[in-house]
């Protein structure tokens, strides 16, 4: 599959000039690179200093080519039968057409057919790689939640299934029931859901996360980053944007901000290690155009491969235990850096599934088949990882049972 970079962070941070820089390096390195951005905000094609379209590739230079993700277009390419009877069903009800036009439009669907075209697009075999610029990070990491949570799993699957089948029976009586065509898009949608949630887990996609140093920016980027390891995604890179340079020459002034970012830098490193971390000094210019952004990103990764994958430690694994002769028990490791004192994770296990809520971040996993006749054991939270033992249980099996209440358990952070 095509090699897919996701670059993600605050808003502010550089995502954009980074996100372009790397896709102009790999292009200068004779890949055949597509940079993409999902902003409702599109900035690329100001920081390439050139029109890029919103509904197809735009060549650029040799090897580089852009494109602005127009949802809009998206929407009635994909999704128009079932924009169309939404309009209606708003219009039937008495609210102005127009404006039930902007209500059709779900929240949330915008960002789930920008990630669809990446998909399409790293399918098609055309490009050797493709760079994505995301929107600021609480908006990427919905986008990147959404095809799990909206698949509903096999009982969001069922329901909609047993919906069609009534609406085919009772549409001959209403009039307001959707047409053939609206369940085809939906069913598709699904389908699409689910190819995008393996999509993202797949081992060519990876996320680098983008910050300054300042306190606000570190602050997101822990929580960020807790996030993508709860999703069980790849997380290669943290890039580090908008560093003074140290110069004798800037004055008190600069001084003070140099030295609190100092501060800062040694807080990133000591945060996200061994992940690596690679540095970007502010430039004197606007990074504007092709030749500036070859040099932002030869200068911020050196010999170091962009199209490569950095780093390849998974979120969650699984350790076993057992000696010869003795039954089988397993250690599932969950990597969740950044849970604080006093930080409560709460683990619920039902059947085959775990759900796991670290504060307002919820998530339901689906178990190791290895596991499915083992019993949640004791659980303890160390150096940054959570570890969940699971015995096995001779004679029985823990995925056909009632929900146990001792499978309910708190962990409090140390």
């Amino acid at each position: 599959m095509t090699r897919v970079i996701i670059y993600s962070g605050k808003g502010g941070t550089g995502k954009t000039t980074l996100s372009a820089a790397t896709a102009t390096v790999l292009a200068r390195m004779g890949r055949r690179t597509l940079v993409l951005s999902s902003d409702p905000a599109h900035s690329l094609a100001d920081a390439l200093g050139v029109e890029i379209s919103r509904d197809r590739a735009t060549q650029i230079a040799p090897c580089l080519y852009g494109l602005e993700v127009d949802t809009i277009y998206e929407w009635r390419q994909n999704l128009s039968g079932f924009q169309q009877f939404v309009t209606s069903t708003y219009s039937n009800r008495g609210v102005e057409r127009s404006t039930a036009a902007e209500l059709a439009n779900q929240p949330g669907l915008d960002e789930i057919l920008a990630l669809q075209r990446v998909m399409a697009e790293a399918q098609s075999g055309r490009w050797d790689a493709i760079v994505l610029d995301t929107a600021p990070t609480g908006n990427t990491l919905r986008l990147l939640a959404y095809p799990e949570l909206i698949i509903g799993g096999d009982a969001g699957k069922k329901f909609f299934k047993v919906y069609r089948g009534i609406a085919n029976v009772a549409r001959p009586f209403r009039r307001d029931l959707p047409e053939d065509r609206f369940f085809d898009e939906v069913g598709t949608l699904l389908e699409k859901m689910e190819q995008l949630a393996n999509f993202l887990l797949s081992p060519e996609v990876s996320i680098r996360l983008v910050l300054n140093p300042e306190k606000l920016p570190l602050m997101e980027t822990r929580r960020a980053y807790t996030f993508i390891n709860l999703y069980g995604l790849m997380l290669d890179a943290i890039m580090v944007n908008k560093i003074l340079p140290r110069r004798a020459d800037l004055g008190p002034y600069f001084d003070y901000w140099v030295s609190l970012q100092r501060g800062y830098l040694a807080d990133i490193d000591s945060s996200f290690m061994p992940t690596p971390i690679f540095r970007t000094v502010l430039q004197e210019g606007e990074p504007i155009g092709i030749t500036a952004l070859e040099e932002i990103g030869r200068a911020t990764f050196g010999d170091t491969d962009p199209g490569a994958l950095l780093f390849d430690e998974r979120p969650i694994w699984l350790d076993q235990w057992n000696d010869e002769g003795e039954s089988g028990l397993f250690d599932l490791c969950l990597r969740l850096p950044f849970i604080g004192d006093g930080d409560t994770v709460d683990l619920i296990r039902n059947g085959t599934d775990l759900t796991i809520t670290v504060g307002r971040l919820q998530r339901t996993i689906a178990l190791p088949r290895i596991l499915y006749d083992c019993k949640l054991g004791k659980h303890r939270y160390e150096d940054g990882v959570l570890r969940l033992e699971f015995h096995e249980v001779p004679g029985g099996s823990q995925s056909e049972r009632a929900p146990d209440p001792a499978d309910k358990v708190r962990v409090e952070a140390a």
